[in-house]
């Protein structure tokens, strides 16, 4: 039996079709604002928000997705944002579905790497581990560089840890915690997230 779609299903689809543009030119504008380096077609499909304080770049064809349409759950805003000496350089032809990027050394992503809804990359602890160092320098803050390599495929609702390196095609599996490098062309996931099997 084939299902009908509701009239208003046609208007929602309408109303998006209408607001991608406009979306796309104020989403572009707010990203320069914050000093944001876009290359050539970049497209937002949906509000994302950008906070850089030192560097961002995001390479030519990437498509950053930011709304309920874009793989829901665990929120459903695309997020950037840099420290004083934080950066997240983004490559060619990436696919950002609902992911939240927050870097305080860096956060480098290569060419052609598909990221689910959901992600969080996280280059950096936020706080000090040791209680004390907590409370008096609250500044000092563990981070180490995270890098994805090309042709990477992250699935939803995954969730990276600072100093990881995701090597060339791997694939991580939806819900999974990496915490320590990955080789190319692997399969990986859990909580931590351990070798599934060769590609």
């Amino acid at each position: 039996m084939k299902l009908k779609r509701k009239p208003q299903y046609y208007l929602y689809k309408i109303i998006q079709e209408i607001k991608k543009p406009f979306i796309n030119y104020y989403c572009k504008l707010k990203f320069r604002y914050w000093g944001v380096k876009l290359g050539k077609e970049v497209t937002f499909l949906g509000f994302s928000k950008v906070l850089n304080m030192n560097l961002i770049e995001i390479g030519d064809n990437t498509r950053i997705g930011s709304k309920v349409g874009n793989n829901v759950g665990r929120g459903n805003t695309t997020v950037f944002q840099t420290g004083q000496l934080g950066q997240i350089v983004i490559g060619k032809n990436v696919g950002i579905s609902n992911c939240t990027m927050i870097s305080q050394n860096c956060i480098q992503i290569d060419d052609e790497v598909y990221i689910g809804g959901g992600t969080r990359i996280y280059d950096n602890d936020f706080h000090a581990i040791d209680r004390k160092t907590r409370i008096e320098s609250p500044t000092k803050i563990p981070s180490a560089k995270i890098h994805i390599m090309e042709g990477v495929f992250i699935g939803g609702h995954c969730t990276i840890l600072k100093g990881v390196i995701i090597g060339e095609n791997s694939v991580i599996g939806a819900n999974s915690l990496v915490t320590k490098n990955i080789p190319s062309n692997e399969i990986w996931g859990g909580v931590p997230a351990k070798k599934i099997k060769r590609l």
